[in-house]
């Protein structure tokens, strides 16, 4: 690899890598609003750990790195949908092309439905323990994305997103504009790539309009760096075993401004281009570590349709299983 050429790139990296990764670890848990922004989108990145940011190269890059966008060849589609905790409903879908040699745009949306919540009152003049009024109330968080990514050179890609964030509970509504950056990086060695992220860059939010928390609150700001590698598979792995049996594995260091640092580990093994077996890791966490899935792909009429899933395991909460289909054009 030619070290000169690489080095505006490393520049890149440098000056997007937050300061306080190299910081003493903090943590803020529950002191940021728009939670649903940090859940993972993609059963294949769920399944991997969420060791995403370098491998994630379609059209579910919009949720992680919109750079990875560069990696569509002319359409994608997918869905995703997760059974939440507690009732709740999450869905997700993005759509995205390339757009000659412009470069590559997404849209995309996610939402978090509450369901059906119980109306209870502080207190009741009964003085009874039991406060609900048999009413009930709903609410429900919602995601907007408009990317764009654009290849400047065959191994750089940088990317942007800005969306429209609301979260509503009752009569109570926030909403807000946040915006994402990304890039990625083809090292030219062993199919590595190097990308890396910062998500979620918006003003703090109220619900009311007078509170004794006059600041507001912050949204997940989420700093990501990662790196992706082929562990086996044709001339560009580690190992050479032919196309038929390929492994990628990835990391991923976290950072966000409502918790300590995390590392995110993952694998994936092909068989052929149709089924894929996957499994990751997710230090540092208190629920959701270990992560299993699969995938199977099949062409028709010269369209990719893939079909993924995962299972991540929590101890103390029901542990959700997450769908994705995808529609390669």
């Amino acid at each position: 690899m030619n070290m000169l050429r690489s080095l505006p790139v490393f520049g890149i990296l440098a000056v997007m890598t937050p300061p306080a990764l190299m910081s003493q670890e903090f943590n803020k848990s529950g002191r940021t609003a728009f939670q649903f922004l940090k859940i993972g989108v993609g059963a294949r990145q769920a399944a991997l750990g969420e060791a995403s940011i370098a491998t994630a190269r379609d059209i579910n890059s919009v949720f992680w790195d919109p750079a990875g966008l560069s990696g569509i060849t002319t359409a994608e589609a997918s869905f995703s949908y997760a059974r939440w905790f507690a009732g709740m409903n999450f869905a997700a879908g993005a759509v995205g092309f390339r757009w000659n040699d412009i470069g590559t745009v997404g849209l995309s949306y996610a939402s978090l439905n509450y369901g059906q919540i119980q109306e209870a009152l502080v207190t009741v003049p009964s003085g009874s323990s039991d406060t609900r009024t048999g009413n009930t109330v709903t609410g429900g968080d919602l995601m907007l994305g408009l990317s764009f990514s654009r290849q400047f050179t065959e191994m750089l890609s940088i990317g942007a997103t800005v969306k429209y964030l609301q979260e509503k509970l009752f009569v109570y509504r926030a909403r807000i504009l946040a915006y994402d950056v990304g890039t990625s990086y083809k090292v030219g060695y062993k199919g590595m790539y190097i990308a890396m992220s910062a998500q979620n860059f918006g003003p703090s939010v109220k619900f009311l309009d007078q509170s004794d928390r006059e600041e507001g609150y912050d949204i997940p700001l989420v700093f990501r760096i990662g790196m992706s590698a082929n562990l086996m598979g044709a001339d560009d792995a580690f190992i050479q075993t032919g196309a038929v049996h390929r492994i990628v594995l990835s990391v991923d260091a976290i950072h966000t401004n409502d918790f300590g640092d995390r590392l995110h580990v993952g694998g994936e093994y092909w068989w052929g281009d149709v089924l894929a077996l996957r499994a990751g890791y997710r230090f540092n966490y208190d629920e959701g570590n270990l992560s299993l899935g699969f995938g199977v792909k099949q062409n028709f009429s010269g369209s990719d349709l893939r079909l993924d899933y995962a299972y991540v395991r929590y101890q103390y909460l029901d542990s959700p299983h997450r769908l994705t289909l995808s529609l390669a054009f």
